[in-house]
């Protein structure tokens, strides 16, 4: 267990190196206003995200990804019967903090291009597609198991996205995924 663990750091030591990166993370979206005052209304789902990225160097990388984060809106009462979609393209760059050779704390601070397809009413008001670009922000933790590999938790938080009514709320996402270097 010694041998092996002290090969995973000598691999893992390496693992910070510039270069290219592919990541895919799972986890759920938030929108927290976009149920207030709307009974049998859901406002999280299942989110998904994908990234390529290129680290420069251990402290700075770049990312282009797109999410998915599922139906952010869905009511069905007397006075809203609608739902909404979220996807978002995003372009970010990150700062991380080394602690040792596998591990790392790392901030992120990006753009982000979202498109919202609804459908439906509320209060008689039909609820509107929409797209536009706004700024989002994260937080997270990387654990370098090999050269190649890495594992990622990290928390985003989505500025301003239009919700129901023309009320803008915040998409707040916990995220755990897989990288891998090449």
């Amino acid at each position: 267990a010694i041998a092996l663990s002290g090969m995973l750091a000598m691999n893992a030591a390496q693992a910070m190196e510039p270069g290219v990166y592919l990541g895919i993370d799972g986890g759920r979206a938030q929108a927290k206003r976009y149920c207030d005052n709307i009974t049998d209304c859901d406002n999280s789902d299942t989110s998904l995200r994908g990234e390529l990225g290129f680290r420069f160097n251990r402290i700075l990388a770049l990312e282009l990804g797109y999410t998915s984060f599922g139906t952010l809106f869905n009511a069905n009462n007397s006075s809203a019967h609608a739902s909404q979609d979220a996807n978002a393209w995003t372009a970010s760059v990150l700062a991380g903090l080394p602690v040792g050779n596998v591990f790392s704390i790392y901030g992120r601070v990006g753009a982000a291009h979202y498109q919202l397809d609804s459908s439906g009413t509320v209060q008689g008001l039909p609820v509107e597609s929409h797209d536009d670009t706004k700024p989002y922000f994260g937080a997270g933790v990387e654990f370098d198991l090999t050269k190649n590999f890495m594992l990622r938790a990290e928390y985003q938080r989505y500025k301003d996205i239009s919700g129901v009514q023309g009320n803008e709320d915040d998409v707040q996402a916990w995220y755990g995924g897989v990288g891998f270097r090449f």
